[in-house]
């Protein structure tokens, strides 16, 4: 029983490959998050470009997780999305470490004296 997050990309067209490929890899970090934050409802990635008109496109990407208690929020920039698409799941992939050492204690009380 895997249920998909829903990931959403704002921004892009749907035909621009780069939509295809920030979607597919944050959702993949979307289901490895899952262990620790099970109450993830959806993702939004905002992408607005700028200097469009040159050779380049400059991107600031930001990546909203809203699950039931809160929102966790993403940003990056840069002129290349796939290394903004990487950067944005190692932040995303972050949240397992800082979850890790939050295990619960031993009881007091089943301790041996």
């Amino acid at each position: 029983m895997t249920n998909l997050v829903p990931v959403y990309v704002i921004g892009l067209s749907t035909d621009e490959p780069a939509n295809e490929v920030l979607s597919s890899k944050f959702s993949g970090s979307l289901e490895k998050v899952k262990q620790v934050l099970p109450d993830i409802i959806e993702a939004k990635i905002s992408v607005k470009s700028q200097n469009t008109e040159g050779t380049r496109t400059h991107y600031d990407v930001t990546a909203t997780v809203l699950t039931s208690k809160n929102q966790l929020i993403y940003t990056d920039s840069d002129w290349d999305i796939l290394k903004i698409a990487d950067n944005l799941c190692r932040k995303l992939e972050g949240e397992l470490s800082k979850h890790d050492d939050k295990r619960q204690r031993e009881s007091i009380r089943k301790r041996e004296i």
